[in-house]
């Protein structure tokens, strides 16, 4: 029987998760393989004794089919999950080329929008699915996978791809215990929601090296993550991306609600000179508004200060 083969290509946060709730069900059934695309230590690691995935209260210890850092014998996959930093999807990407082909699903879990419509061009003949997550994981050590809480969301969906390959992927995810929803024309939007939020606040504790607590207490700060939330609404709009009307009041009220000394990943990796996705979450909106003859003066300044750091 021919086997329907999973890679997780990244085994960070988002890929150790959702790739140990695949591996976790599906890695020694017989109809199924589940492949960690991964490397240095915590590829040797999870080799070795396995991944841990330190859950809320619990730990699992998941064995995938194979974890390795060499695709290019692996042969056709049917589900390809790109888990990567933006900064990283096209060097990956182009390592994975030979294993996509025309029935390959590949769904991207990054952050941002732009690398949905660089995987629709780069493999036009694959099916390529919109997705995002919420979850706050991380790798805690070399071979640990720690998610912080309970609450996690995979949003999925690409209403043009056949409804027996959704079904497909509705039942892979229900059967291995992940919280997912399936959206169907409205996908586009509910992945612009998520990036509604993250673009400006990332941005702008970059650009500040404030907490959300930080911003919010001081008006001015408070004003501009208000004026990028209205900036980045107005562009969605020119791409006819709907969002709900009050979408800006629901980030704002996400905001206050997170714990005062809460920053951004982006924020993180300028703080300790690594490099970042300024390009995917903040280049992108001033490029796009360019495009379509939006204005974006906050954008524009702090994409021009990020530059020169």
């Amino acid at each position: 029987m021919k086997k329907y083969r999973i890679a997780v290509v990244g085994i960070g946060g988002v890929g150790g998760y959702y790739g140990g709730l695949l591996a976790n069900r599906f890695a020694n059934d017989e109809k199924h393989e589940v492949v960690f695309i991964a490397r240095g230590k915590h590829k040797e690691l999870i080799a070795q004794q396995g991944m841990k995935l330190a859950l809320d209260g619990e730990e699992l210890v998941v064995r995938p089919s194979m974890v390795t850092d060499e695709t290019g014998d692996l042969g056709h996959f049917d589900l390809v999950l790109f888990c990567v930093k933006s900064y990283s999807l096209q060097q990956v990407a182009e390592q994975m080329a030979p294993n996509i082909g025309p029935d390959t699903v590949i769904l991207p879990l990054l952050n941002g929008v732009e690398s949905i419509a660089y995987l629709q061009e780069r493999f036009p003949e694959a099916q390529v699915l919109w997705g995002c997550v919420y979850i706050i994981a991380s790798i805690k050590e070399p071979g640990v996978v720690q998610v912080q809480g309970t609450y996690n969301r995979l949003i999925w969906g690409n209403p043009e791809l056949p409804e027996q390959t959704l079904q497909r992927i509705k039942t892979l995810f229900s059967e291995a215990g992940i919280n997912h929803e399936h959206y169907g024309q409205e996908v586009k939007s509910k992945v612009w929601e998520k990036f509604s939020f993250i673009s400006p606040v990332a941005s702008l504790t970059s650009l500040t090296h404030q907490t959300m607590g930080q911003i919010m207490e001081k008006p001015e700060l408070a004003a501009q993550l208000q004026q990028l939330m209205q900036e980045l609404v107005q562009v969605a709009h020119a791409k006819e991306i709907s969002l709900p009307e009050d979408i800006i009041t629901r980030n704002l009220a996400v905001v206050e609600r997170m714990q005062r000394g809460v920053t951004s990943s982006m924020e993180r990796d300028f703080a300790q000179e690594k490099e970042t996705e300024l390009e995917n979450l903040t280049g992108y909106v001033v490029r796009e508004a360019q495009k379509y003859g939006v204005p974006v003066p906050q954008y524009e300044q702090v994409y021009q200060e990020l530059k020169g750091v």
